[in-house]
């Protein structure tokens, strides 16, 4: 399972590593060369996060109807498409409707290829190594683009790369398990399971506004940076995962949520800004991991593929507003330190709220960590 965990993670690599994340890179150069006003870049990101949504939420029914390895792998080669199209330069428009397009496709790759490793039997190793693919498609993005000349040349390559990427995830499709059916009799399990999703949410909208942030109030160069991060990100299975097996979801969650608000602090990041970043990327997709993990536990399989939906639209909704609340805070009280302060207690609220025992079918998180 480690071996498909590794493979089946280059799917995310290249519908988030790439697809998405490759937006932030490429911004400077479609703004100086297209003219864009903050506004209308801003859009274009709202526009990938409002389909990231869309998808999340719609994942469970589109892809019980077409079939799981079906639909994630003809969405993860349709989301490379949205990225080649964008390589012959359309109308803003056109661009708009692209990214819109491609995160919806981003979030069936993501909640579809989680619910199908979780079926074919993955522990939280092989969890983490899927989820950290998109660490790999952070690296490959930003060591590839100084390579490109012009935004088109830039989603261009982006889009070869994420090719790339597409073609090796198929490599994981033989023996993967399609997600049991949903059983009338086993529903009405999430419910018990709402706390832990606002957790997640605050977490996507603490996430984000450091990833939002950091970049203005780093005085180290931009590019090795990322890459510190996105090598953390790699190593989310190995340095977690035989700690979330040990403490189970939800005591692995109260940690890992730990580590991540204290690596996006902003003293420790002013004083050894790659010791944050690395800290940060090994801990930002553990959540999600130990999340999988609770699943797993407290919930029937039938429930699994529709559980990791649902979470996915929790996280996309913190992640659509955490930006404005980080921003909001910086023009209020004293520009890009108070936008990252404010990310490490959106962060931190989360971290209190998973230390509320979180409900659900299975043991009581307490008795878990």
């Amino acid at each position: 399972m480690v071996r498909k965990g590794i493979l089946l993670g280059f799917a995310p690599g290249s519908a988030i590593g790439v697809g998405r994340f490759g937006y932030g890179l490429v911004l400077p150069l479609m703004q100086s060369e297209l003219g864009l006003s903050l506004s209308q870049a801003g859009l274009v990101g709202s526009a990938n996060t409002g389909g990231y949504l869309l998808g999340a939420l719609l994942s469970h029914r589109v892809l019980a109807v077409v079939g799981y390895r079906r639909g994630v792998y003809a969405s993860l080669f349709l989301q490379v498409l949205t990225l080649l199209a964008l390589w012959l330069g359309p109308p803003y428009a056109v661009v708009l409707a692209l990214r819109l397009v491609q995160g919806v496709l981003g979030a069936l790759v993501f909640v579809g290829g989680a619910a199908l490793l979780l079926a074919s039997g993955a522990n939280a190793t092989a969890m983490g190594l899927y989820f950290g693919g998109m660490g790999v498609g952070l690296i490959l993005s930003t060591g590839a683009l100084p390579l490109a000349v012009g935004w088109r040349t830039s989603w261009g390559l982006l889009g070869c790369l994420g090719l790339l990427m597409a073609l090796v995830a198929v490599t994981a499709a033989p023996g993967l398990r399609e997600p049991e059916p949903r059983r009338v009799e086993e529903s009405g399990g999430l419910a018990g399971l709402a706390p832990t999703l606002v957790v997640y949410g605050l977490y996507g909208a603490g996430y984000i506004g450091y990833m939002t942030f950091v970049t203005s109030g780093l005085a180290v160069p931009l590019a090795p940076f990322w890459i510190v991060l996105g090598v953390g990100a790699m190593l989310t299975g190995p340095a977690w995962g035989r700690v979330i097996d040990r403490l189970g979801g939800a005591g692995s969650l109260r940690l890992i949520l730990f580590v991540l608000f204290a690596s996006s602090l902003a003293p420790l990041l002013k004083a050894v800004p790659y010791a944050s970043a690395l800290l940060f990327g090994v801990s930002f997709l553990g959540v999600i991991t130990a999340l999988t993990t609770m699943f797993r536990e407290r919930l029937p399989a039938g429930e699994w593929a529709r559980a990791m939906g649902l979470s996915t639209a929790a996280f996309a909704t913190g992640q659509a507003l955490g930006p404005t609340l980080s921003g909001m805070a910086g023009d209020m009280f004293g520009g890009v330190s108070a936008a990252l302060w404010m990310a490490s207690g959106l962060l931190a609220a989360g971290m209190a709220l998973a230390f509320v025992p979180l409900g659900g079918p299975g043991p009581d998180a307490t008795q878990t960590s």
